[in-house]
């Protein structure tokens, strides 16, 4: 079922012949890395050399809404969750000094140590970055996850000391090595293989308990969600996360496709625990670590798109992207300012923000229908601008270090209608829930209505998997997990079903139009109805963040009347 989606194994033969050095080409990644050092920490004040606003204004380049106040270029590009660093500045050299030490690891490493090699460099960047904490809390829930989908016996039983051992680093992490702690340490590793000895594997030697098992650790951070929610009203207090679990909870997404996978007899039974970690510990996460948490998708993705290309190839593609990536995050903000500063010229009201717009809206302001369209447009403009340029530098940091993987956005402006908008935008996210959610339904119900089939797919993967599974158990991740953040993402539903029927009717025309070889953007006559066709698309799913974006004092009709004043009413 879900092979469809899937690129077909890649040779070990052919993955060696891949790996060519060229010495250019890693004095390219290597030259761009020093851009985005400059361009983004301090480490040019710290060699006294001319920081870019300086270097800017010395060129005669006076821009605005470009450089912080720093000196250096403002950029959403930073490290989230971590506070071992004081400013975000810091945390981006590491992550650029980071990823420098992991490309040039994995570009020379023999072939048969690449991957661990990728393993073995993000550890050590996530160990800076986020201290014992952070690797002991990945390290003790990935084993585990293992351990429950690769049952292990006899010799291999030293990976059950794991969960235990770096359970208790995660969740009583010391900054001083005693001797005590060791023996504590130690002890709690012992404990949970005879646990696992004893206990687990005998479970899982039923089938009915092994499926119950496997469902609880995929499905860990939705159960972790609404039993944390439980427990703030029984408390009165939020239920926090210790810092490993809350960076392996942004991994649900994929270890949810790595089920999907697991199901499907894609993933081999023997395999290793180290090529079951390169899966999901690679240098391109690190950044922004709870955006695009999708990226890389599951094992079959991750593993057959290693290598299965020449290396330099998939550098050269990775750099494309982060000139992309560049572009994006330094004249981002300053093209969305002026935007705003020419609209709002022309005595059109067009806010920054779509909650300034809602609570503005909630309390009296009268506003006319070109705010509200142009406001979502323009939001989304800037989150567009936003996101693309963190995620093209993900994704090309992926390239770079081997993996042929797809960009989360691939000129979504260019969308003619939903169903193309979704396959241009957040593209590893909508992967996630038409693997996980459309097609499961879609193969599963109502086969003899195709009307009816298409309808329901959709609505259960744009609607109820893209709220529950995808946004829900986000919103308490960001904030802290408690039962008022739960209800404020459940608030949003209007968003979720508006956006599944808006794909649905798009579905609904691609099926019935009359057919053409002709292809959107072909300049012709008809390249009018393409510009408006795209404007109607994004314009659409701009609108329809009202109910997602709002002020906390806007109630349903409140919302639903911001909706309608766009369309004129």
């Amino acid at each position: 079922m879900t092979g469809l989606l899937g690129d077909a194994p890649v040779s070990k033969k052919l993955q060696q012949e891949n790996d060519r050095h060229n010495p250019v080409m890693v004095l390219a990644v290597l030259a761009f890395l020093v851009v985005y050092i400059y361009l983004f920490t301090y480490a040019s004040k710290s060699l006294d050399l001319p920081m870019p606003q300086d270097l800017s204004e010395s060129l005669g380049l006076y821009v605005d809404h470009v450089f912080d106040v720093d000196r250096n270029v403002d950029s959403s590009l930073y490290v989230p969750f971590t506070w071992v660093f004081i400013k975000n500045d810091d945390e981006r050299l590491v992550l650029f000094l980071g990823a420098g030490f992991a490309f040039l690891l994995v570009y020379f490493i023999p072939f048969e140590h690449k991957q661990r090699s990728l393993v073995f460099s993000s550890l050590i960047i996530i160990g800076v970055l986020y201290g014992m904490e952070g690797v002991s809390g990945l390290l003790c829930a990935h084993s585990l996850v293992y351990l429950i989908l690769h049952p292990v016996s006899s010799f291999r039983l030293w990976i059950a000391f794991l969960p235990g051992f770096f359970g208790f680093w995660t969740f009583d992490p010391y900054m001083l090595l005693g001797s005590n702690v060791l023996i504590q340490s130690l002890l709690a590793g012992s404990i949970s293989v005879l646990i696992y000895r004893y206990g687990i594997l005998r479970l899982l030697a039923f089938s009915p308990a092994a499926k119950i098992l496997r469902v609880v650790v995929v499905q860990s951070a939705l159960i972790t969600v609404f039993i944390g929610a439980l427990i703030e009203g029984w408390l009165t207090g939020p239920w926090k996360l210790a810092l490993g679990v809350l960076l392996f909870f942004w991994h649900w997404e994929r270890l949810f496709m790595y089920h999907i996978d697991y199901q499907d007899g894609k993933i081999p039974k023997n395999i290793s625990l180290m090529t079951y970690l390169s899966v999901f510990l690679t240098p391109g996460q690190i950044s922004n670590w709870n955006w695009g948490a999708t990226i890389g998708q599951g094992y079959a993705y991750t593993v057959n798109n290693f290598l299965c290309e020449d290396k330099n190839k998939l550098v050269m593609s990775g750099l494309q992207l982060w000139t992309v990536s560049l572009g994006y995050l330094i004249f981002g903000s300053w093209i969305h300012a002026g935007l705003l500063d020419f609209f709002n010229d022309q005595g059109i009201l067009v806010y920054g923000r779509i909650e300034h717009m809602s609570s503005d809206f909630v309390f009296g302001s009268n506003l006319g229908p070109a705010t509200v369209l142009l406001t979502t447009l323009l939001a989304l403009m800037k989150w567009t601008f936003s996101w693309g340029g963190v995620l093209h530098f993900k994704v090309g940091l992926w390239r770079v270090c081997g993996y042929k993987i797809a960009p989360y956005f691939n000129y979504p402006w260019l969308s003619t209608n939903l169903v193309t908008l979704w396959s241009r935008f957040t593209f590893h996210y909508r992967e996630f829930l038409v693997r996980a959610f459309y097609y499961p339904v879609f193969f599963k119900f109502f086969k003899g209505h195709t009307h009816l089939r298409i309808f329901t797919a959709t609505m259960a993967a744009a609607c109820f998997g893209n709220l529950i599974w995808g946004h829900m158990t986000e919103a308490m991740f960001y904030s802290n997990i408690e039962s008022n953040v739960l209800l404020l993402s459940l608030k949003q539903w209007p968003y979720f079903v508006l956006l599944g029927l808006g794909i649905t009717v798009s579905e609904f025309w691609l099926l019935h139009k009359k057919k053409t070889s002709r292809r959107p953007w072909t300049p012709d006559k008809y390249i009018g109805w393409d510009v408006l066709s795209a404007y109607v698309t994004l314009q659409y799913f701009a609108l329809i963040h009202v109910f997602f974006y709002t002020t906390p004092e806007a109630s349903l009709s409140d919302n639903f009347r911001l909706f309608l004043t766009g369309f004129g009413f």
